[in-house]
């Protein structure tokens, strides 16, 4: 009996052959933790919808991503625009740039795992350049991969967030983010994060039955036929080709690889 007692204390003394003889509580405390996984957002979606879109918006540009021609269609639009007269001459300028500032912008959107399907290229009313796309992904998670791949800080404001440059952090990325609704975000002009997202979440109002008023840009937007760059044009705008002062207007734009087409019709010739 004695034998049989000492064979199964020495048993359940025995140090496993897995581990080392000095490994015990006091050891097992000093091995470091696990490293957390990187925030990423993988996201890959359209935008969602145009109904949003205000009222008093320039210029707004869907732009399809994954069209296999879509460089060719750049060189397209940008020829076309550069060529054309009549159009507005911000919106001319913006768009005869449009191949250089998507190769500056996709990386960074890469950076944060976003590949977005379709991207929105919009103007306020000050010409102020606004791009906005959409990430269906958990919002912590994106917010916490912004604050770490653009050095941007995320802070709540009244029904939403922003996200901003930091005080003495440098330069880092071009631009502020406003998170809108519908898992929308838009990259923005720095410092103008509050003012554009409120703008952009102000609901176009509904039109008056009867009334002559232009469609809402949302709707002549979406109804322009599919092609790798679409848009539209409003408002009062000096244009290319004008002598002085400004002129309303009211113009689609879609390009494909054929070429521009502007009001449904090759461009106008310049003079």
């Amino acid at each position: 009996m004695r034998a049989a007692l000492l064979v199964l204390l020495s048993a359940a003394c025995a140090v496993p052959q897995d581990m080392a003889a000095e490994t015990g509580p006091e050891r097992a405390a000093e091995l470091p933790a696990p490293a957390a996984p990187a925030s990423r957002c993988e996201a890959h979606d359209d935008l969602g919808g145009l109904e949003w879109l205000p009222a008093d918006l320039p210029l707004a540009v869907v732009i399809d991503l994954e069209a296999a021609e879509l460089p060719a269609v750049i060189q397209r639009l940008q020829d076309g625009v550069r060529a054309a007269s009549g159009l507005p001459v911000v919106a001319s300028l913006g768009l005869g740039q449009l191949g250089l500032q998507l190769g500056i912008l996709r990386p960074q959107l890469q950076a944060l795992g976003i590949a977005p399907r379709e991207l929105l290229l919009l103007h306020d009313r000050g010409g102020a350049v606004v791009w906005v796309l959409r990430a269906r992904c958990d919002l912590d998670a994106l917010q916490a991969a912004i604050t770490t791949a653009w050095s941007l800080r995320v802070r709540t404001v009244s029904g939403g967030a922003v996200a901003e440059a930091q005080a003495g952090a440098g330069p880092t990325f071009a631009h502020d983010v406003a998170f809108l609704s519908g898992d929308r975000l838009a990259l923005v002009p720095p410092g103008t994060a509050m003012k554009l997202r409120r703008w952009l979440e102000t609901a176009a109002p509904l039109p008056v039955p009867g009334s002559q008023s232009a469609a809402p840009a949302g709707e002549r937007l979406g109804g322009i036929a599919a092609a790798p760059i679409r848009g539209v044009l409003a408002g009062r705008a000096l244009q290319t080709g004008a002598s002085a002062g400004s002129t309303a207007l009211s113009r689609t734009l879609r390009a494909t690889g054929e070429g521009l087409e502007i009001d449904g019709q090759p461009p106008p010739a310049g003079p």
